[in-house]
């Protein structure tokens, strides 16, 4: 019998797109000033980074208030770094 891989191990990650690049810059720094973010905040592809999980959430209850909190995650931050050794920023 033939060990059976899986194709997923051979698939590489698709590239990010300009805007999404764009995208992602401009949560990073909005997070660095402490910045609070969202959808309507940044311009495009921000459901694109979120299903990437280069954007993620979390849910903040505060008297009963629940408010969900955007940031940008230790992938998403990696992937940029690594986009600045390769490209000019």
């Amino acid at each position: 019998m033939t060990k059976i891989i899986p194709i997923t191990k051979y698939i590489k990650e698709k590239p990010l797109t300009h805007l999404m690049v764009t995208t992602l810059r401009a949560a990073c720094k909005k997070q660095s000033n402490h910045e609070p973010f969202g959808q309507k905040d940044l311009n495009g592809s921000f459901t694109a980074l979120l299903k990437r999980e280069f954007i993620g959430a979390k849910r903040i209850i505060t008297n009963g208030k629940t408010t969900i909190s955007w940031f940008v995650t230790a992938t998403g931050i990696k992937r940029l770094h690594n986009l600045c050794y390769t490209e000019a920023c």
